[in-house]
């Protein structure tokens, strides 16, 4: 209990109180925007895509305690369990080899290398993939056990439910050393085959249950996740509608329905396999690779011992390299056609780690009979001595080295959060309740903290970038505003003279919003937005004030 449970959560309360914790993209900033009604009319319980089932619970927990960070305390909670599931998991596979302090300093120097990057860069995407794998691997390593089973298909419900495609990579992650644990398929048998049946049913229901507008809404963010995530699809306009869609796309502006749909991603971009796979595919990958090197490598040094410790044991064995091809190629993929943010690279390096330590530790314990007082079997007294003495001081150098790298991080994010808690404060300090618009400003979501409540003032607040931007709430806040559900005539008329409308845009937003304002409008002079006073706290973004051409 110590070990699993209150170790754990003395790392977490320390790394939280002492390093703090920053949101890595501006996605959980904005669903707790959506679920707590700061970009909507109210608390929104339904978000397309995100969070099924979990939303109905947070924005009445919000209407009815809107100071109390909802989102993070539920995702914080989350991710805690599945750091206890793995130090669970680690705790019994380490327990044969090690003695209590030793086991204890291995799960220190494996949280700060290879787990706290999730607390301090925190995201809902982490929370999903490591609450799915360390689940299935709690239950495998207990395969005789219907409580563990149960753990184990409850978390990967739940991570699920978060986003379904997050659960399915988390699980396909855990799955080697999932098998490795149970020792024997039939054993592994009911937790793989209830997590593939619960999988495929949670899909068919889903799909048996979702709305048109819901099914719309997943083949539009596939389009645009294949133009703005994957770099996988090229645009070619072919009329000024055209062009104007493509360049709002390309700004993140996704509010504007009549002009950006999944006819436009199929009309106007094309898909070059040659171009993307001879050009973008190699510059992905090289461009990764190098961050990976960067940013894990502690983690990468630890796959490379224990495929040495591997051949030095008892030689190789084609299983073992075969799950490293599948991990690599897995990361390959990720990398060179999809996305590998660190959102996603660190779970799936952190899950192959704890493969390959299951591939070396559980054989070699079973054959080498450890002792039953727990003493290190392949300590400096035994013929891997030497081994040991110099994987020990290099492990120290390496741990060194990356909590230098974790300091320096920590600064940047602090920098970053307070310089986006001083704008949305500058912003909240304007006089309401006007109206307040706002495109360009994406990154002023990130680094914030997902266990304060941000309330970025009095007043509408209409955000025009960003998957919020096409939410179903925002027709009906668009309705409220200006009495349209169109965003475009909808924003002429919060430019009329006495709306007050506060407009807070990046150049580029301003720019196309200004061309969108020209096209197709009626006879007479169409409103411009031109550049006021600036905001202090982020120089990329700037007031803008309509004036009559």
């Amino acid at each position: 209990m110590g070990r699993v449970v209150l170790l754990p959560l003395v790392l977490v309360l320390g790394t939280v109180a002492g390093l703090g914790s920053y949101c890595e993209a501006s996605d959980d900033t904005s669903l707790a925007w959506l679920f707590s009604g700061v970009l909507a009319l109210g608390p929104v319980p339904a978000v397309p895509l995100y969070f099924h089932g979990y939303g109905h619970g947070l924005a009445a927990a919000y209407a009815a305690w809107p100071g109390v960070p909802w989102l993070g305390g539920l995702l914080g909670g989350l991710l805690f369990g599945a750091t206890a599931l793995v130090f669970a998991v680690l705790d019994r596979l380490l327990r044969p080899w090690l003695r209590p302090a030793s086991l204890v300093l291995v799960l220190l120097v494996f949280f700060g290398v290879a787990w706290l990057e999730h607390w301090l860069w925190f995201s809902y995407v982490r929370v999903a993939l490591t609450l799915a794998g360390a689940a299935v691997l709690y239950a495998a390593q207990r395969p005789t056990r219907r409580g563990a089973l149960a753990i184990g298909l409850l978390g990967l419900g739940a991570a699920w439910l978060m986003r379904p495609s997050l659960a399915v990579v988390g699980f396909g992650a855990a799955l080697p050393a999932a098998l490795l644990l149970a020792g024997s398929w039939r054993r592994a048998a009911p937790l793989v085959l209830g997590a593939a049946a619960g999988l495929v049913l949670a899909y068919g229901a889903a799909a048996a249950r979702r709305p048109p507008a819901e099914t719309r809404a997943q083949v539009r963010d596939g389009y645009y996740a294949r133009v703005l995530d994957f770099d996988q699809l090229r645009p070619q306009p072919r009329t000024p509608a055209d062009s104007l869609g493509t360049a709002a796309l390309g700004l993140w502006l996704m509010g504007d329905a009549t002009l950006v749909n999944e006819a436009l991603c199929r009309r106007a971009y094309r898909f070059d396999a040659a171009d993307f796979y001879g050009r973008e595919v190699p510059t992905k990958l090289r461009l990764r690779a190098g961050l990976l090197v960067r940013d894990y490598f502690p983690l990468l040094l630890a796959l490379a011992a224990t495929a040495a410790f591997k051949l030095r044991l008892k030689g190789a064995q084609g299983g073992f390299w075969l799950v490293q091809l599948g991990y690599v190629g897995a990361l390959a993929v990720f990398a060179g056609v999809l996305k590998l943010p660190p959102r996603l690279e660190l779970p799936l390096l952190d899950f192959w780690l704890l493969t390959n330590l299951v591939f070396v530790l559980r054989p070699a314990a079973s054959a080498r009979n450890p002792a039953a007082d727990g003493r290190l079997v392949a300590g400096p007294g035994s013929d891997f001595g030497p081994l040991w003495r110099a994987g020990g001081a290099a492990a120290a150098a390496v741990v060194l080295v990356y909590g230098a790298k974790t300091l320096h991080r920590r600064q940047v994010l602090g920098r970053e959060q307070r310089r986006h808690e001083r704008a949305w404060a500058e912003l909240s300090r304007l006089p309401g309740p006007r109206v307040r618009v706002l495109a360009g400003t994406n990154d002023l979501l990130k680094s914030l903290s997902p266990f304060r409540v941000y309330t970025p003032g009095p007043g509408p607040l209409l955000v025009l970038t960003g998957w919020p931007a096409h939410d179903p709430s925002q027709a009906r806040l668009r309705q409220h505003l200006a009495g349209t559900p169109d965003q475009t005539e909808c924003l002429r008329r919060l430019t009329a003279p006495g709306r007050g409308t506060r407009w807070l845009l990046s150049a580029e937003t301003a720019r196309w919003l200004n061309r969108r304002f020209r096209y197709g409008a009626q006879p007479g002079p169409a409103a411009v937005l031109r550049p006021a006073a600036g905001l202090a706290a982020d120089s990329t973004l700037r007031f803008y004030r309509p004036a009559s051409r």
